[in-house]
């Protein structure tokens, strides 16, 4: 009989824990848990979300910023306006923005030169502030012209309501007249909805840029010839969040008493590619791995809960209305959440650049789905581009050249 109890006894202990230890699990695949304000996960190449919470949301983006500044920097490299081997040397003031510890990393000096691609790979890996407002002022021929010019590009592509005042993320306050737009306090602010779209434009058209975003490390020049400042992407391999199986290689902080901590990442699986954004990451403000413990919940959730699939063959005939029906000019595949049928899927044409190719007789146009859970990220058709980054021309009266004699010599 003893034995029998103490048998019993145990077999109960057992079965207790198990359903806790399975709730738990579910409860975690359900929902991530990214404890922010607002949260996105969506797939790079299609533009299908998989997850969204309170994406729509305007909320400070701090350094995040610096992806729309150095897409606009890439894309003049592209168009031979700006080249990597260019020598740029700091403003006074920008110099002296970086012998503060709470504005930046990288310390420059007024009285050298540094060449595009050591501001470019600081403005990227360290989220250098001076180095970014270098490359922007040479870009726009001022600061406050680039932050018209990044705010040009955000409408052409379809984000309306933008907030944005300077071209690094800092609040203006911390920030000389020159080098921003707006109120004294203004701060740069987008929804998660919008940094998506912003983060699809630059790894469409520039994926390059993740040969920079990837380096877990930054050697910049110092008053002692060389420095090594570690990536602030703590989920690069190498890096003390890194989890094998998630090889985040980018892309960017963002960080301001604002903002809070936030971070927009990046990875490659199955042949695409997944962006997570958490914005203004909720814990003990001396908890330096909290974003990056919700971007891996947001990882995870998407690996537990969804299959990447086939979902259309090729030349598979798709009729979308009783009178309108196409042939599909490759595979498609996409990411379906395990508990949905694929074969329910329904189509209609799309009305921006997302969706996939098809014809019908000669005329092609692009399907898109339209009863995928979680839908796609509000990515509009381009109007009105920005064509050719040209720094315009920036001249000084007399008066200025006065003022800035006088203000420079105490």
């Amino acid at each position: 009989m003893k034995k029998f109890l103490k048998r019993l006894i145990i077999v109960f202990a057992v079965l207790l824990s198990l359903p806790i230890w399975n709730f738990q699990n579910v409860q975690a695949a359900e929902t991530p848990e990214t404890n922010s304000t607002s949260s996105l996960a969506f797939d790079e190449k299609s533009g299908q979300v998989l997850y969204s919470d309170n994406a729509d949301q305007k909320v400070a983006i701090g350094s995040i910023t610096k992806v729309l500044t150095l897409y606009l920097v890439t894309k003049a490299i592209h168009q031979k306006t700006l080249s990597f081997d260019d020598k740029i040397s700091p403003t006074k003031d920008q110099a002296e923005m970086t012998q503060h510890d709470e504005l930046t990393n990288v310390s420059l000096d007024a009285s050298k030169t540094y060449t595009v691609r050591q501001l470019y790979d600081a403005a990227w890996i360290v989220s250098s502030n001076s180095a970014a407002m270098m490359l922007a002022q040479k870009v726009g021929g001022t600061e406050q012209n680039f932050v018209k010019l990044m705010r040009k590009t955000a409408k052409s592509w379809g984000i309306k309501d933008a907030e944005i005042y300077n071209v690094s993320g800092l609040n203006n306050s911390y920030l000389k007249d020159d080098m921003h737009l707006g109120g004294k306090n203004a701060e740069n602010k987008l929804s998660a909805n919008d940094i998506a779209i912003i983060v699809k434009h630059i790894l469409d058209q520039y994926p390059e840029v993740l040969q920079t975003t990837s380096k877990n490390e930054l050697t910049f020049p110092s008053n002692q010839g060389e420095k090594t400042y570690k990536s602030l992407n703590l989920l690069l391999k190498g890096n003390r969040d890194y989890q094998e199986g998630y090889e985040f290689d980018g892309l960017k902080t963002g960080t301001t008493k604002q903002a809070g901590d936030s971070f927009v990442g990046t990875y490659p699986i199955h042949n695409t590619r997944v962006v997570t954004i958490v914005m203004d990451v909720k814990g003990n403000q001396d908890d330096k791995d909290k974003r990056f413990r919700s971007t891996q919940n947001l990882a995870h959730y998407v690996n537990e809960n969804f299959e990447y699939k086939k979902i259309v063959n090729k030349n598979q005939d798709i009729r979308v209305t009783k009178t309108d029906s196409f042939k599909s000019k490759n595979e498609v595949k996409a990411w379906v959440k395990n508990d949905f049928n694929s074969d329910s899927i329904t189509y209609k044409k799309s009305d921006n650049d997302l969706g996939f190719a098809v014809k019908d007789g000669k005329k092609q146009t692009k399907l898109i789905a339209t009863n995928l859970p979680e839908g796609n990220i509000p990515y509009a058709k381009v109007k009105n581009g920005i064509k050719k980054i040209e720094p315009k021309k920036t001249g000084t009266s007399v008066w200025n050249n006065i003022v800035n004699f006088f203000k420079h010599l105490f």
